[in-house]
């Protein structure tokens, strides 16, 4: 009969649509899966919220052309993250309006302090893909928060071990007026003390958050003549005092300037020739290693998407969401407690390699990447020599050190 014939060309059509695009049959009968990100994505820091927001997006666009998470769609939300107040506010917007399954990013370390405890007051799941204050996998530490990425103490501990043989005794410390950088400094004067007794610590300088002169910071640094600094400076701060300081001729009177998290291209990029060459930097996470094959895939998938390398939050907010789509696809469903367990002690690949959840503090353990910049005859900006791969689980801090109750 004709109706029969016409039922069963709607029953084909509906068949390759779920075939040629699959996101077709998930969209039309089962909710999305929700995760609300907060990066900082303007002002001094946005470049590397960009990076965080893109990293996110692109494993969005990538599991939806395959079909979604357990049949249904990810969907995530974005939003400028501002300051510890309004992170706040956009947290409790994402859970109570959004109806958000789990939350992610955030580049400040005093936005995510405040923000993990209200994920911890609604019980949601917050992975964080930035953020490097010891205290949140600390004595600030939750069962619902997750840190992807490794955290200040362990950087400081990791360029003290490759700093341990250089020629350089007199250390000055410039970092940013907040507790990430005074974590990081203190952190790093213990580490150093223990591989050489004989360093000295001839000051210290604090400059503020998006300070937009570091001169008085940087005289000061060259009036204590030490023989190395370590800056903790970072993103927009960075680049900043990186351009002061060259045209107060800072480089050629420092024998070494040592900045963790310098070499993320968020800040190479930005300075480009700008960046003095032979500077030791740090990044969770470098572009060019390893030169593995899933590796390269992703680099050049971020390549054809977005137009350029990715960062080093833009690889832990990538992975973070395929993280959480095997945990779910494990479980079988968005369920948080299920999830929290699911993750606890976790091993699991991403382009980088293994790595692995402490079940403890819920801090992740992954190896390290320092280098000397270096002019590059490949790309517009300064690339890493003298590659030095710290592991991941000689630097972390053991669970009574971090004071990490759950």
């Amino acid at each position: 009969m004709e109706w029969e014939r016409f039922l069963l060309l709607i029953l084909r059509i509906l068949f390759w649509l779920g075939v040629l695009f699959p996101g077709f049959a998930w969209a039309q009968d089962r909710p999305p899966i929700k995760v609300g990100a907060l990066f900082q994505l303007t002002g001094p820091a946005g470049e590397l919220g960009r990076h965080g927001s893109q990293g996110a997006k692109m494993a969005e666009k990538e599991i939806n052309e395959r079909g979604g998470i357990l049949g249904r769609k990810l969907e995530i939300y974005l939003t400028h993250e501002w300051d510890a107040t309004t992170g706040v506010q956009e947290v409790r917007r994402y859970i109570l309006e959004n109806r958000v399954d789990f939350l992610l990013g955030v580049n400040l370390s005093s936005v995510a302090l405040a923000v993990s405890m209200e994920a911890k007051k609604h019980q949601k799941i917050i992975l964080f893909t930035h953020a490097a204050t010891g205290q949140l996998t600390g004595t600030w530490c939750h069962r619902y928060a997750f840190r992807l990425v490794a955290n200040a103490v362990m950087d400081a501990r990791a360029g003290a071990s490759v700093m341990k043989d250089k020629l350089a005794k007199r250390w000055f410390g410039i970092g940013v007026d907040s507790e990430l950088g005074r974590d990081s400094w203190i952190a790093f004067q213990a580490a150093i003390q223990k591989v050489r007794p004989d360093v000295q610590f001839v000051g210290e300088a604090w400059p503020k958050p998006f300070t937009s002169d570091h001169t008085p910071y940087i005289r000061q640094a060259m009036q204590a003549k030490p023989d190395a600094v370590w800056s903790t400076l970072w993103g927009g701060d960075l680049v900043a005092f990186i351009r002061k300081a060259k045209s107060l001729n800072f480089f050629e009177e420092i024998k070494f300037f040592v900045n963790p998290g310098g070499a993320s291209l968020g800040v190479l990029v930005a300075l480009g020739d700008e960046m003095p060459g032979g500077l030791w930097v740090s990044t969770p996470y470098w572009f060019l290693y390893p030169g593995s094959v899933n590796n390269r895939v992703f680099v050049r998938a971020y390549r054809t998407l977005y137009g350029e390398d990715p960062a080093d939050v833009a690889m832990s907010s990538y992975s973070a969401i395929y993280l959480l789509k095997q945990a779910i696809e494990e479980v079988g469903s968005v369920d948080t407690e299920e999830i929290i367990a699911k993750l606890e002690g976790i091993t699991y690949s991403d382009p980088v390699g293994v790595k692995t959840i402490r079940m403890g503090d819920h801090q992740l353990i992954e190896d390290l990447v320092w280098g000397r910049t270096t002019k590059s005859d490949k790309y517009p900006f300064r690339v890493l020599a003298d590659l030095v791969v710290v592991p991941g689980k000689d630097v972390v801090r053991s669970m009574e050190e971090t004071g990490c109750e759950m």
